[in-house]
């Protein structure tokens, strides 16, 4: 007797299913700074769970069926578990999803904060301990126009405050590798900056909402950001190429931007202050890249030059997460301009621009150190 050939059947949805997961990572990652690929990101779960559910079906059907051999049900059996996990991992990536797209992400200053890969910035809660600086003027404004920019300006001052141990890492990663007293003093100057942005964007909050916010501790500082640098020479150097000459003077181009269309004198006064000293934290990191390529070329430039060959997968900030959009949907569109908040299309602009910009730059101080 010939041997019954297994039924395949129930694989190719499975499969499907299966692969259709890291491409929807894919599309998560691009989306966070690309609105336009986030209802992707939800149909590609929709996706996914349709063919995990048929494959759970077509599964559990093979391994019923009467006449079905051993082999048979042991196929249908595999691919009904896999077909699960496929519709439940649907689900819980698109809650994820959902969660990062509206909760996280956003405009602010500063250098971002990664603890473990993910960039993190406090809670806040009622308090008045990080308020400091003078109050804008509100005249004119209604009510929902103050309630965006109060929300806008609290999202900024929770990323400016995740930059002071943004910097302070960098000052321990600094001192580790045997870096000149120069940067590592440049570092903690950079901190304290980042500080005074921090209480001065509070205040400006403050200003607008009646109302003054603080910072709930960040306990997950306490679970690594140090321990898990596997070279802290490169590590040092790509994050400089990314977070500090693209993403740090990008920050310095739209706050300059914002300041040029502020007619509120107190929130043009701090918008310049920012695009000035984020500017410098910019220069902090070409002068910290060229010291690296200058002592350690031969181990950090290979690393460099893929950051800068994938620099244009850096996902860009956007005006506000979908929180805050919200919020800036029901105010005066005019007024908020008046007050120193631009366009996205505005920061797309800025943002090309500050990509060809570090490109070149970069390109053109890159070392290639003998052997």
């Amino acid at each position: 007797m010939v041997p019954t050939v297994p039924s395949l059947r129930i694989w190719p949805q499975v499969v499907m299913a299966l692969l259709v997961a890291p491409l929807n990572f894919a599309v998560w990652t691009l989306g966070d700074g690309r609105p336009a690929l986030r209802p992707v990101f939800y149909l590609l779960c929709g996706v996914q769970l349709v063919l995990g559910v048929w494959g759970v079906v077509n599964g559990v059907k093979q391994a019923a069926r009467k006449g079905s051999n051993d082999t048979q049900k042991l196929s249908g059996i595999m691919g009904a578990l896999l077909g699960v996990m496929a519709a439940i991992g649907a689900p819980i990536g698109a809650l994820l999803g959902f969660a990062a797209y509206n909760f996280t992400g956003g405009g602010g200053w500063g250098r971002p904060l990664r603890v473990r890969g993910r960039q993190l910035h406090p809670e806040l809660k009622a308090g008045a301990d990080w308020t400091e600086g003078e109050r804008p003027s509100t005249r004119g404004l209604d009510e929902a126009t103050c309630r965006a920019l109060e929300g806008l300006w609290l999202h900024d001052a929770q990323k400016e405050h995740a930059s002071v141990p943004a910097f302070s890492r960098i000052s321990w990663l600094l001192a580790a590798v045997g870096a000149p007293a120069s940067l590592l003093a440049w570092s903690h100057r950079a901190a304290m900056e980042e500080i005074e942005h921090a209480q001065k964007c509070f205040a400006l909050a403050a200003g607008y909402g009646g109302r003054s916010f603080t910072v709930e501790p960040m306990a997950e500082l306490l679970l690594g950001g140090l321990n898990d640098v596997k070279d802290p020479l490169v590590t040092l150097a790509v994050e400089s190429l990314k977070d500090g000459c693209l993403l740090e003077d990008f920050n310095a181009d739209i706050a300059a931007k914002c300041a040029s269309v502020c007619e509120e004198p107190v929130t043009k006064k701090v918008l310049e202050q920012i695009a000035r000293e984020e500017r410098s934290h910019a220069d902090f990191s070409w002068a910290l890249i060229a010291w690296l390529l200058e002592t350690h070329g031969q181990r950090v430039g290979p690393a460099l030059d893929r950051a800068l060959d994938a620099l244009h997968t850096v996902a860009r900030p956007t005006t506000a997460n979908a929180e805050k959009q919200k919020l800036v949907e029901l105010a005066d569109q005019l007024a908020l301009r008046r007050h120193g908040r631009i366009t996205d299309a505005e920061w797309q602009a800025c943002w090309d621009a500050r990509v060809r910009s570090t490109r070149a730059r970069a390109s053109g101080t890159r070392v290639r150190p003998a052997a």
